[in-house]
């Protein structure tokens, strides 16, 4: 348990969850409206990228030097982690909002994997960025079917029936999944 303990502490998990929790919930609640309307779909998307995006700073250690030289294996670990981040952002966010499930379930998923993308791209301190990015483009780009490249760039705010939107959604839950879980986050030189 005092691994565990520690680990969760290093990740900075517990000030991230104080802050993302009620952040995700705030957004929801305030985009609520009518069961699987846009405004609500939007809404959840970026409750969604705002939470994964704050609780994805975990997703590497202070020291990323250090995190690479432990004698652990880290793949369960890094593993793991993402499928807390995405199940609590799911949690949350499914409490509060009218959206369907399985909206929340696709987008969550394709958040998490952009952040551990980020993660293994940009580092830690960047892990934000391309969940946000995308939560927002998604939020302010209408979910028209053409062209198709900004009807892949929207796919968090499309509506349940989108089969592009749910496989755009698993392939970057599994790209980055898979990213993260080997790789981890970016190693950096520390800044003196």
């Amino acid at each position: 348990m005092r691994t565990a303990t520690l680990f969760l502490r290093s990740r900075d998990v517990p000030a991230g969850t104080l802050w993302a929790v009620p952040a995700m919930a705030a957004v929801a609640w305030l985009g609520a409206g009518p069961a699987g309307s846009r405004h609500a779909v939007t809404a959840a998307a970026l409750a969604l990228a705002l939470g994964v995006a704050v609780l994805g700073h975990g997703l590497g250690g202070p020291d990323s030097t250090l995190d690479a030289t432990a004698a652990i294996r880290w793949a369960p670990r890094r593993a793991l982690h993402l499928i807390a981040i995405g199940t609590v952002a799911v949690a949350v966010v499914t409490v509060v909002t009218t959206v369907p499930v399985a909206v929340v379930l696709r987008d969550a998923a394709g958040f998490t994997g952009l952040a551990g993308l980020a993660a293994v791209l940009f580092g830690r301190r960047l892990t934000w960025t391309l969940p946000v990015v995308t939560g927002c483009v998604s939020a302010g780009v209408p979910a028209v079917p053409g062209p198709f490249a900004l009807y892949l760039l929207t796919w968090a705010g499309q509506p349940a029936d989108s089969g592009t939107a749910l496989t755009v959604g698993v392939v970057l839950a599994v790209t980055g999944g898979a990213a993260y879980t080997a790789r981890g986050p970016r190693r950096l030189d520390p800044v003196s």
